[in-house]
């Protein structure tokens, strides 16, 4: 069973989780792990949609998580430059 159409937005407010990325390996622990969540995510997309009876509905999931994953590291790197704390 395929479904069409896009998948609607949840809306939540955002709220604050301490990290202490202070360390470069922790930072780059985090970051490389959502990295490569997205990239495989995005690969189980295209695997999804080469498949003989692709569900459609599984290859907007596997690129939204790939997109809510690369969001994620975009919004640590920002607040990192914003408060300076960029790591070297």
């Amino acid at each position: 069973m395929t479904t069409e159409g896009p998948v609607p937005p949840r809306r939540h407010l955002p709220f604050p989780v301490v990290l202490d990325l202070s360390d470069d390996q922790a930072y780059s622990v985090l970051t490389l792990a959502l990295s490569d969540y997205a990239e495989r995510a995005r690969h189980q997309a295209l695997d999804e949609a080469d498949s003989e009876i692709p569900n459609n509905y599984q290859i907007a999931h596997f690129n939204k998580i790939a997109d809510v994953a690369d969001g994620l590291v975009d919004d640590v790197e920002r607040q990192l430059d914003d408060a300076g704390k960029a790591p070297s």
